[in-house]
């Protein structure tokens, strides 16, 4: 385990205006205002498990309320592959709760993450990390992608189950919803190739308002709040609805890599229920 979850040279490795001695300043300000103390407090309180036993006692900790609506849809793939396919509103809590439910039913469950929640050690046994949606087309970042991607395939065809956020990054803010952006084509590619079950989840809330903002100034600026996000998700109720299992004959009806992309979207969004009055 991690001294810390976070550190300063972590923060430095985001952006340049975390360097020198402005950026020294900055960063400290960014642990106490950004809450980043508060998140390796979080880690610290928990780290002492490793695994599906980690996420609940953290989720416990922070008073997370996790509500599972059509979970025994689960109990029908006791054994075998499939893939859980997700809306993305949070960027952490979402893919921990998933863990959570998932891995409470098949604890070979695995999800492909991003290097922020990637940084979680004491969840390795739950993840698969890769990051196919870098905005540069770094060497290492691709391999490093082609590699996480070869370990999804093999693990589903090691016959385990394996949960994908197929937006590749935090759903967006719109005046009348928060929705994910077009699902991306590597991650619908890898489901077409892997050759299982579906299962939809949707996952409800969204993320901060300040943290929205921020995405207007600089999305890297934006990923180190996104951690402090964690924290004020405390004492909140989160559901998590999962959909019929899509099979790979009604799969193979889509052979347009967009439209079937379109589809899985559609079928988990169709579980989005207006919250009561």
């Amino acid at each position: 385990m991690k001294e810390k979850l976070i550190s300063k040279d972590m923060i430095r490795g985001v952006h340049p205006i975390f360097r020198g001695r402005f950026g020294n300043v900055l960063t400290k300000i960014v642990f106490s205002v950004g809450g980043l103390n508060k998140v390796n407090a979080i880690y610290d309180a928990s780290k002492q498990y490793t695994g599906l036993a980690f996420v609940n006692d953290m989720l416990d900790k922070l008073q997370i309320i996790r509500k599972a609506e059509n979970y025994e849809v689960l109990d029908n793939f006791k054994e075998g592959s499939f893939i859980t396919v997700s809306n993305h509103p949070y960027g952490h809590v979402d893919g921990i709760i998933a863990i959570s439910l998932v891995a409470g039913k098949r604890r070979d469950y695995k999800m492909m993450v991003n290097w922020m929640l990637s940084q979680i050690d004491t969840m390795d046994e739950h993840f698969i990390g890769v990051n196919p949606y870098s905005k540069d087309n770094k060497m290492s970042e691709l391999k490093s992608s082609i590699g996480g991607v070869k370990q999804c395939l093999e693990h589903i065809r090691d016959g385990h189950p394996l949960g994908l956020f197929p937006a590749g990054g935090v759903s967006s803010p719109h005046l009348d919803r928060t929705e994910d952006r077009e699902w991306q084509e590597p991650v619908l590619k890898l489901i077409k190739k892997a050759k299982v079950p579906v299962i939809p989840m949707f996952i409800s809330g969204n993320n901060s308002w300040f943290y929205r903002f921020l995405g207007f100034i600089d999305w890297r600026i934006r990923t180190v709040r996104l951690l402090h996000e964690v924290h004020n998700k405390k004492g909140k109720t989160i559901t998590v609805r999962f959909g019929n299992p899509i099979s790979v004959e009604e799969q193979s009806k889509y052979t347009d890599i967009k439209e079937f992309g379109e589809f899985l979207k559609a079928q988990t969004y169709a579980m989005k229920k207006k919250p009561n009055r």
